[in-house]
């Protein structure tokens, strides 16, 4: 009697085992699902999708918590160098085309004075021979003759003007022409043909159409590192043929480049001025990379987030630049915490990937 009672304590003892594994076994699935439920609510809490896009939602008090600071983008004030190529200009043929300007202009002086005196004479003649014959006909004619020479002798000087000044223009520009025109003496004229300085004709990208910078650094192909600053002078009216791009004369007051000369030029221009989009500064610490992308985060609200794609062409030594386009110039930007947003988001991702 004692051993069936003894073995009747074990048997239930062992079902007490049983039941309770049983139990353990069948309320665990249940207790992790839960904990999942949990914890899917708690990851929705920091992302919402609106209009197909992930909106990261983090409360004031967790930016603070996690050191989360932004800041309104600025435009980009940095200057890219581009580099170039032009010559000095050999002169002599200036030289020559004002000289003989000059004397053709000084002939022509000289014939005005003589055609003047001519058609008085003539006119004077015609009258006295319409007078009584006071004059004879051979005489008038001979002062008709004497004074259309000299109406053609002036046309043809003036012709000769024009044709010339033509020439300097589609040659050297209307700038240079303007000045060698002018009876006022010009600095700049006087310089370049009197050897003081040099006038360079460099070749820069249509990029620069609309903003040529004033002041480029030249130097010689063989010596890159001795640099000498040139000025803007104007448009150069003809083409480099071995470059391509617009041409613009620029002097330097150095002469002892020698003439035909090729010469390397370095020009600094805004980002803002290369196009007629603006440029805007991303900071290096607000980039997070992803999927061989660079991205960063803006802030569309109090406690709203967004992650967009930027370009990274145009790279700085303190970040990037970029057009302006979806982000514009005073987005607020995050500076610090954009990885842990990054985080955020995959853990939300991951999380819609066990669930279906």
């Amino acid at each position: 009697m004692k051993n069936k009672l003894t073995l009747f304590v074990v048997i239930q003892a062992i079902l007490i085992v049983i039941l309770i594994w049983l139990l353990t076994y069948l309320g665990r699935d249940e207790f992790n699902n839960a904990n999942d439920q949990n914890e899917t609510k708690k990851s929705n809490t920091y992302i919402k999708k609106e209009n197909g896009i992930d909106e990261v939602i983090i409360s004031k008090a967790v930016q603070t918590n996690s050191g989360i600071k932004t800041d309104k983008i600025k435009p980009a004030t940095h200057a890219r160098t581009i580099t170039s190529y032009g010559n000095v200009m050999n002169l002599d043929m200036l030289i020559e085309q004002k000289n003989k300007l000059n004397d053709i202009k000084s002939q022509i002086s000289i014939l005005k004075n003589e055609f003047a005196r001519d058609k008085k004479n003539y006119e004077r003649f015609k009258t006295l021979n319409e007078d009584n014959k006071n004059i004879s006909d051979k005489t008038l004619q001979e002062s008709l003759v004497a004074f259309q020479a000299t109406q053609a002798n002036l046309s043809k000087s003036e012709a000769l003007v024009d044709g010339l000044e033509q020439s300097i223009r589609s040659q050297w520009g209307e700038k240079i022409l303007v000045m060698i025109q002018s009876k006022n003496h010009n600095d700049i004229l006087d310089f370049l043909l009197h050897d003081k300085a040099r006038l360079v004709r460099i070749t820069l990208s249509n990029n620069f159409t609309n903003d040529v910078p004033k002041d480029v650094n030249l130097s010689l192909i063989d010596s890159p590192n001795d640099q000498f600053l040139a000025k803007y002078f104007s448009e150069a009216p003809q083409l480099d043929k071995n470059l391509q791009g617009k041409t613009y004369f620029y002097v330097t007051f150095n002469n002892k480049l020698r003439f035909d000369s090729r010469l390397i030029v370095s020009a600094s221009q805004s980002m803002n001025t290369i196009e007629s989009s603006k440029y805007l500064f991303i900071p290096k610490e607000s980039i997070v990379w992803n999927a061989g992308k660079a991205w960063v985060y803006i802030k569309i609200a109090e406690d709203k987030f967004v992650r967009k794609a930027i370009e990274t062409n145009n790279e700085d030594n303190d970040g990037w630049m970029i057009k302006e386009d979806q982000i514009k110039e005073n987005d607020e930007i995050v500076l610090s915490g954009s990885q842990l947003m990054l985080s955020e988001e995959f853990k939300y991702q991951i999380k819609n990937e066990n669930d279906d």
